[in-house]
């Protein structure tokens, strides 16, 4: 009998606290050709739907189609993580529903940029949210050709351009020198530095 009390309290405790959880809503949406993109099934396997960091995540399906489930009521940040592709940041506001009962909520999403504020007075997109690619990441710089200037520009061509200079130019200014100024350059050269007096 204690056992059957104590069991009737258990599961009481635990359905109190299935009612307690905060209902979850479904998102729907999906990625549109444009310009940039202009075959939605070129997206790779890996791009997803990502929301407020990796809370939530969905899979893109081939026909661009995307479902994000267990979302609660409230502001979100929803990306799609793609290595081909740019896409816009949406700030999702899903407002619970009223005393309709239907069990549907109302959906806000609107553009935001990255570290803006979410500004209530920005356009709302409509639902199911149509979401395109802005920007194709290019990862492939083409190889400079052959550059004179740019050689010259080196600077350990400059270095080596100096020591030349010095190599050639120097022994010329010697021959042209003075014989008793080299004599006092070579003497000053040579002579130990004096140390200077202490005050």
């Amino acid at each position: 009998m204690l056992l059957l009390l104590i069991a009737l309290v258990l599961a009481a405790a635990a359905a109190a606290a299935l009612g307690d959880e905060p209902k979850a809503y479904r998102l729907r949406g999906a990625i549109v050709a444009n310009a940039v993109l202009d075959d939605v099934s070129q997206l790779a396997a890996s791009a997803q739907v990502v929301v407020n960091g990796g809370e939530r995540r969905a899979f893109i399906q081939s026909d661009g189609a995307f479902v994000v489930d267990g979302l609660s009521a409230g502001d979100s940040l929803l990306e799609i993580s793609s290595a081909a592709y740019a896409f816009p940041k949406l700030h999702v506001r899903i407002a619970a529903d009223g005393d309709g009962g239907d069990g549907r909520a109302s959906v806000a999403a609107r553009y935001v940029q990255a570290g803006a504020k979410w500004d209530d007075a920005a356009p709302v997109l409509p639902y199911p949210l149509q979401i395109a690619a802005t920007a194709r990441y290019d990862f492939y710089t083409p190889r400079q050709g052959f550059s004179i200037v740019a050689m010259f520009s080196n600077p350990y061509m400059l270095m080596v351009g100096a020591s030349l200079a010095a190599v050639f130019i120097l022994p010329r200014l010697q021959a042209n020198m003075d014989p008793e100024a080299l004599k006092e350059a070579t003497a000053a050269i040579s002579a130990p530095a004096k140390p200077k007096p202490k005050p």
